[in-house]
């Protein structure tokens, strides 16, 4: 048996993980995907006896949906992301100032440069998400 512990977003529209407790004790998840036309799930990543269509998985879904509906109506915060090809925000590199702006961890506060920000002395590149 397996129960429902932990609903987690994942970067990406409607992406979270789903973890669930064994009866032993350890901990599995599942990447679920809602979609506008259901849910996508792989069945290898459900508990033991769970399948896409099962009443355990469908109750799962209804929270999946909730959970998502409410996040649609949170106000988001400030977010940073990587440029396209790059990695300075994954490394560490940027980070988001005490002033909400993006900072370079090595040299400081960083310039925009539309819609870019950019260090520069590293030339470190982010995308801040409003």
């Amino acid at each position: 048996m397996a129960v429902l512990v932990r609903i987690e977003s994942l970067p990406g529209e409607g992406r979270y993980a789903v973890t669930f407790e064994r009866s032993d004790g350890s901990e599995q998840t599942a990447v679920v995907h809602l979609t506008g036309t259901g849910v996508d799930v792989a069945e290898a990543s459900l508990p033991a006896g769970w399948t896409r269509d099962s009443d355990a998985f469908a109750t799962v879904a209804v929270a999946l949906r909730a959970f998502d509906e409410a996040r649609r109506h949170a106000p988001a915060a400030p977010s940073l992301r990587d440029v396209s090809g790059g990695w300075d925000v994954s490394l560490g590199n940027v980070v988001l100032g005490e002033s909400g702006t993006p900072t370079c961890t090595a040299h400081g506060p960083m310039t925009q440069t539309d819609p870019d920000w950019l260090c520069p002395e590293c030339y470190a590149r982010a995308v801040l998400i409003m």
